[in-house]
C-alpha cells in the first residue's frame, strides 16, 4: 500500500544512497563518506520526519544538518541560494553553510563533508525518495490513477 512519504520509504531510499556516498569518497570527488541527513516532514513543518547517518559521525554534523534544514524549510530556498541570493533572509543563528535543499514539497539537508558536496547528498536523496515512490504509487494505483481513490485504503 502507497501512503506517501514515510520513514520507511525515506530508510529504502538512504540504502541506495549510501553505496554512492562511498563510492564518490573512494574516488576523491568528496571529503569523506561521513555525515548526518535529516528529512522534514511535509505535512508537519517544523518537524523532523527522518535521519540518517553515514561513517563516524560527530554531534555537530547531526546538528548541522538540522539547523541547514531549518533554514531551508523556513525560507523555501537551498541552503546555498539563500547563503548567494537572499541573504536577507538569514536570522540571528542560522546557519550559513549549504547542505539544505527544497524540491518537490520535500526539505533534506545533509551535513559531513564539504558544503557543495552536502547538498549534493541531499539532492541524490531526493531523487531517491521520488522515484521510489513512482515506482510504489504506480504499482499500488496505476500508471493512470483516476477516480475517487484515497491513499491508504
Amino acid at each position: 500500500m502507497f501512503i506517501g512519504l514515510t520513514p520507511e520509504l525515506c530508510a529504502q531510499a538512504w540504502e541506495i544512497v549510501k553505496p554512492s556516498i562511498e563510492r564518490a569518497a573512494a574516488h576523491g570527488a568528496i571529503r569523506g563518506a561521513v555525515g548526518d541527513l535529516v528529512v522534514m516532514d511535509p505535512a508537519r513543518p517544523g518537524t523532523m520526519l527522518w535521519a540518517g547517518s553515514i561513517g563516524d559521525t560527530e554531534d555537530k554534523t547531526y546538528g548541522y544538518a538540522v539547523a541547514k534544514a531549518k533554514v531551508a524549510e523556513r525560507t523555501g530556498l537551498d541552503t546555498s541560494r539563500v547563503r548567494m541570493e537572499a541573504p536577507h533572509l538569514y536570522t540571528a543563528g542560522d546557519i550559513v553553510y549549504p547542505g539544505g535543499v527544497v524540491r518537490h514539497g520535500m526539505v533534506v539537508a545533509f551535513s559531513g563533508v564539504e558544503g557543495e558536496a552536502d547538498e549534493m547528498i541531499a539532492e541524490w536523496f531526493i531523487a531517491t525518495v521520488r522515484g521510489l515512490a513512482r515506482l510504489a504509487f504506480v504499482s499500488a494505483h496505476g500508471p493512470d490513477a483516476t477516480g475517487t481513490r484515497y491513499l491508504g485504503e
